[in-house]
């Protein structure tokens, strides 16, 4: 019996995972701004980088996408204002800004949230 419940007890921390998955943290309404203001508040920790899209994609495109940076630098909520050509590289700009990450600028002492569309320029090669 004491083995059942270790077992099961295992079972379930691997299954619930060992770290809760991130929640928007606001300390105040976000902001909206545009990308130039934004470095007043917020600095992009690293570049995101390269990576191989799988498909068969046009070499080049635009994409611009609506995200919120929260008190903790994490981005939320993407969503795609408009991309040319339409919806194709869509998925590509996502994913490059799911790797992106922030920190609070010292112009952001109270690390005030902000909203902002960014317009991603996209070459596939």
């Amino acid at each position: 019996m004491r083995l059942n419940v270790l077992l099961l007890g295992a079972v379930l921390g691997l299954l619930g995972g060992a770290t809760p998955s991130p929640t928007v943290t606001l300390n105040q309404p976000p902001i909206d701004m545009t990308p130039e203001q934004l470095s007043g508040c917020w600095v992009q920790e690293e570049e995101t980088g390269w990576f191989r899209p799988v498909g068969d994609l046009p070499g080049k495109g635009d994409v611009a996408i609506r995200y919120l940076i929260d008190s903790n630098g994490n981005l939320f909520s993407p969503e795609r204002v408009a991309s040319e050509p339409p919806c194709v590289l869509d998925l590509v700009a996502l994913s490059g800004l799911a790797k992106t990450r922030y920190r609070v600028a010292e112009q952001n002492p109270d690390a005030i949230p902000v909203r902002v569309v960014s317009r991603l320029d996209i070459e596939v090669k």
